[in-house]
């Protein structure tokens, strides 16, 4: 009975062996585990891009320089004033000014004052000085600017001095046509005043008749001692020249 109980025990223990062996499957060699891939390289970081530059803002066009004139002692000066075409009068305080656009009075005030004025437009300025002289003065409105007036109290005008005399008839005598010489000569009247004599000396250094007489209506107007004009006469040879002379000389 104990023999047929290890006979049975052995038997089971076989196949349960067998059973075990079977349900073991080897792995092929496609079946083994692929090895894990290596790890992706880290990207790396992008630079970032620059940053926007701000928009350009449209600057304003520079503001043109004054313009200044000056004339007979009257200081004109121009500058931009925003699109308002104005005048003002700034000296001499106190003095009284009157503005007139053709016969019509557009301002009457003392001085400073200003007023509103056309583009382009041409006023008559009269101003009436503490002293009592009186200066009558046409000016020019710009469009867009302010004309900014100052005016002096005329001074009497004073003939050449001896030095400054020298130096423009030595010029004179430099130059060798009587063409250079008339340009010279119109140059200077514009801002000097002669007397006769020095006129007489003048139209001296000019070589031909026909010059002598260009330079008188150069000359006539700038001649200080007008009542002792009649002297340049006698730096004329022929009568016909001298009676030329007076003609301009009394226009």
């Amino acid at each position: 009975m104990s023999l047929l109980r290890a006979l049975c025990a052995a038997l089971l223990f076989a196949v349960v062996a067998a059973c075990h062996r079977q349900t073991e499957v080897t792995p092929t060699p496609q079946e083994e585990e692929e090895p894990a891939p290596p790890p992706l390289p880290k990207p790396k970081p992008q630079p970032k891009p620059p940053a926007p530059k701000p928009p350009k803002v449209a600057q304003p066009p520079p503001e043109p320089p004054p313009v200044v004139i000056m004339e007979d002692g009257i200081r004109l000066e121009y500058r931009a004033h925003g699109g308002r075409t104005v005048v003002e009068v700034t000296e001499p305080e106190g003095a009284q000014v009157q503005a007139f656009d053709g016969s019509a009075l557009v301002a009457d005030d003392t001085v400073p004052l200003a007023f509103d004025a056309q583009p382009d437009h041409y006023y008559r300025l009269v101003t009436r000085f503490p002293s009592g002289a009186v200066r009558d003065k046409k000016v020019q409105a710009r469009a867009g600017r302010l004309l900014s007036v100052r005016l002096h109290e005329a001074k009497e005008p004073t003939a050449m001095s001896d030095k400054d005399f020298r130096a423009l008839r030595g010029q004179l005598e430099h130059e060798r046509s009587d063409t250079t010489k008339l340009a010279v000569l119109r140059s200077a009247a514009a801002s000097v005043y002669f007397t006769t004599a020095q006129a007489a000396s003048l139209i001296d250094r000019l070589a031909f008749r026909e010059d002598k007489l260009a330079a008188i209506p150069i000359l006539k107007d700038r001649i200080l001692d007008r009542e002792n004009a009649w002297q340049l006469y006698q730096h004329f040879t022929y009568r016909e020249d001298k009676m030329k002379v007076q003609e301009m000389l009394e226009r």
